[in-house]
């Protein structure tokens, strides 16, 4: 049954992700074509396929990081077989020669991801920069500032989806929660961390597992004052739907200056229980239309919903890394 199970969903999830792309691009020939009812259709049908392939992945839940990067690596192995390719004409060639270059540039940035992971629990934003830029036109994958334009097939820097370590909304709807479950979440997540950094020494609170990454105390200052974040953004939209979303400072430097790493754990918990109320009583006394009102956020609109969500998972993510350095 188990074995059966699998291939079920492993059938589900190729089949899914090769339908997603045929359907998006029948869609564009579609509009192309002056035909934008049958064009919504298959952009819809796209989106429900893609959809069923992620939960399908979900429930198949088999790979680590480094495996999926390895094969990735494969995935995307530059065309050495171009030459012997006979027959097609200099336009269908040179889009085939861009993609190999495309291909060769994202290797470049797996591969050093790959042996960042050999030696952290994450890939270091000295390995790899903190942003990407993944073009639309070609499909390149650029690092660090803004590009102005792709060096692969010239688009502009409109055509860039920036993809950074922190977000508060994805295309994507990566792991949304409702309502209930980030209160639960919210809610929870105090006593766990509580519970992990009482257990251990002061000492493995305060050490830095690299000279660029945070302290354990470090991660809680920047978890409450991501809360406080929160707060802001939150009564903004309440206050005035598409409110403005930035904040002066990117939100992993809040807590920089402000003494966080030498805080004894006492105080540390009384400032992350403090920003964590003000949170909850936001939260509880919502009503389902608080939760669908939108800002403006770097990217994308972004609903009360998408922000508790990205709130929560942030929370969840950052107990784990404190876990990992704990050693719980």
């Amino acid at each position: 049954m188990e074995h059966e199970l699998k291939r079920l969903l492993e059938s589900e999830i190729e089949r899914g992700g090769r339908a997603y792309i045929r359907n998006v691009v029948a869609a564009e020939q579609a509009v192309l074509q002056g035909r934008f009812n049958i064009a919504k259709l298959l952009r819809a049908m796209a989106h429900s396929q893609r959809i069923i392939a992620m939960e399908a992945a979900r429930l198949l839940d088999e790979e680590q990081e480094q495996d999926i990067l390895s094969v990735i690596l494969d995935e995307i192995g530059a065309d050495k077989d171009l030459d012997i390719v006979e027959g097609v004409d200099s336009r269908v060639r040179k889009r085939l020669e861009q993609s190999a270059n495309v291909r060769e540039k994202s290797r470049d940035i797996v591969q050093r991801a790959i042996v960042s992971l050999q030696s952290n629990s994450d890939v270091l934003e000295s390995d790899v920069a903190q942003v990407l830029w993944g073009c639309y036109g070609c499909g390149a994958i650029l690092e660090g500032a803004p590009p102005h334009a792709c060096p692969f097939c010239g688009v502009l820097s409109v055509e860039f989806e920036a993809f950074g370590p922190f977000y508060s909304a994805t295309a994507e709807h990566l792991s949304q929660l409702r309502p209930e479950g980030i209160i639960t979440i919210l809610d929870g997540i105090p006593d766990e961390v509580e519970a992990v950094i009482t257990a251990v020494d002061d000492d493995v609170l305060r050490q830095k597992p690299s000279r660029d990454e945070w302290c354990v105390a470090e991660i809680v200052g920047h978890m409450l004052e991501t809360d406080m974040l929160f707060v802001v953004r939150v009564q903004r939209v309440l206050e005035a739907q598409g409110a403005e979303l930035k904040s002066p400072l990117p939100p992993w430097k809040l807590h920089e200056g402000k003494g966080y790493e030498t805080m004894p754990v006492d105080e540390l918990m009384i400032h992350m229980r403090a920003a964590r109320a003000r949170s909850l009583d936001i939260v509880r006394n919502m009503t389902p239309e608080d939760w669908a009102r939108k800002g403006q956020g770097s990217t994308y609109k972004t609903s009360i919903l998408d922000l508790g969500t990205w709130l929560a998972n942030h929370d969840r993510g950052h107990l784990e890394q404190i876990k990992r350095l704990c050693k719980i």
